[in-house]
């Protein structure tokens, strides 16, 4: 008979358990929390989450994330602050948690993942996310995802003088580094317009043009010499090597000597002078 009370208990405690409510078990992971009964208010805090069906429950998300913080299991904290950010937590010291958890367990790569999710959850991150991935990209050289990062900066409505500058300056950068020298041209314009007289954007203007011709001939070069070994239409793939680099100097040598002629008028660098000496003799020669 005790053996039918003990199982009819066990049933009654079940489905007790099984009524509770989100909050009631964010409120018993709270109190395990405050009597520093960490893996207790973790398996109340998970359970609170399994009831959010709406995906708002932001708080309890963090909770959980700190609770994972205090028993060392950092790659979890990592996924509660995020989970917290995708319910909607923009409190920007969160993002913070969420990257040094990641980092702590040696998890790099989930924290450009985790930028990426949290503005497609939620748009009005974007700017935000899309800054911290702005210097991601840069520093892996990832040149052709931080520009619309970049962009999304410049695109800021509160975005002061000092800094538009800058990033229409690492704009016209990226450009350059995709050998969009045309593009580039525009945003250090837009510097320009700010700080009409700034030698460096002159000289990055005049190297920028200078390059891109060195690019053009080099590229032409391999075509020809990967070509050449057909003996019936070398001379043909000759012309076309020399159409290009003509091309090439007549379109860009005269922007790059403008800009740096300008760039040299206060920097006085031996080694511009020498790189418009050269675009001289080079554009003189090809316009003949």
């Amino acid at each position: 008979m005790k053996k039918i009370y003990v199982l009819a208990a066990i049933i009654a405690t079940a489905g007790t358990l099984q009524a509770q409510t989100l909050a009631e078990y964010a409120n018993a992971g709270d109190a395990a929390m405050a009597n520093q009964k960490y893996e207790e208010a973790i398996t109340n805090y998970v359970k609170a989450q399994e009831l959010d069906k709406d995906n708002t429950d932001y708080m309890t998300a963090f909770q959980l994330a700190t609770a994972y913080l205090q028993t060392g299991n950092n790659e979890k904290a990592g996924d509660a602050f995020k989970a917290s950010l995708l319910k909607g937590n923009y409190d920007q010291g969160v993002i913070t948690n969420m990257k040094n958890a990641y980092e702590a367990a040696g998890k790099p790569e989930l924290v450009k993942q985790s930028y990426i999710d949290i503005k497609t959850a939620n748009p009005e991150q974007k700017l935000a996310m899309d800054t911290k991935l702005y210097f991601i990209y840069s520093k892996e050289k990832d040149w052709a995802n931080a520009l619309p990062c970049c962009m999304t900066i410049l695109a800021d409505p509160n975005i002061d003088v000092e800094k538009q500058k800058k990033f229409y300056m690492n704009a016209a950068q990226l450009y350059l580094n995709l050998d969009q020298a045309d593009s580039a041209e525009v945003y250090y314009d837009k510097v320009l317009t700010i700080d009409p007289t700034n030698a460096n954007v002159h000289k990055a203007l005049g190297y920028g043009f200078y390059n891109t011709i060195q690019k053009t001939k080099k590229s032409a070069e391999a075509t020809y010499n990967a070509k050449k070994k057909d003996a019936k239409n070398a001379s043909h793939y000759y012309a076309e090597m020399q159409t290009a680099t003509k091309r090439a100097w007549l379109k860009y040598g005269p922007k790059a000597k403008e800009h740096l002629k300008v760039a040299n008028q206060t920097l006085n660098d031996a080694q511009i002078t020498q790189v418009i000496q050269q675009i001289d003799q080079n554009v003189s020669a090809y316009s003949k």
